[in-house]
């Protein structure tokens, strides 16, 4: 008998770690520059030329801060990704704003060698959420995701707007 008790309680407990409670965001099947309503400038990211812009993602001890201002049609800013007991990394971005998707470029040094890649983040509500892709070399130090179609918006960090004096 005790040995039912266990085994309903058990699953009792994995069925209710498995319950999804709505609350999540349903990001996974947007393909970037697809949702760029005007009408809905949540949305949209500002082009505002000369504001600063500053974004945030704390996770236990970990944190990712951007840090951007478009001049003339273009991006550029900072990104540091600071891990908690892993490799982190600080550097440079520059790229573009496509509708509701900021195209980056993120020229980083990362264990003394410096590295670039694409990184690309979605306007969702507010918030930028950060595309996790798969990356092709081509034989450059330069890292390309291999298609842009396939970036999964809901799997990345969810970087949420602040003052830009708290990343000084």
């Amino acid at each position: 008998m005790k040995k039912i008790i266990l085994i309903l309680s058990g699953v009792t407990i994995i069925h209710s770690c498995e319950k999804n409670d709505g609350k999540q965001l349903n990001v996974e099947n947007r393909k970037p520059d697809t949702l760029a309503i005007p009408d809905n400038e949540k949305n949209q990211i500002s082009t505002t030329e000369n504001v600063d812009y500053c974004y945030m993602n704390v996770l236990a001890k970990d944190s990712m801060t951007l840090s951007y201002k478009i001049v003339n049609g273009k991006v550029s800013g900072k990104l540091a990704y600071k891990n908690f007991e892993k490799d982190s990394s600080t550097g440079d971005v520059s790229g573009t704003v496509s509708g509701d998707t900021l195209k980056l470029n993120y020229k980083f040094m990362s264990e003394g060698t410096t590295s670039e890649r694409e990184v690309y983040f979605l306007q969702d509500s507010g918030v930028l959420l950060e595309g996790i892709g798969s990356y092709s070399n081509n034989n450059s130090p330069n890292q390309v995701y291999v298609s842009s179609k396939a970036i999964n918006y809901s799997k990345g960090r969810r970087l949420t707007p602040t003052d830009c004096k708290h990343l000084k």
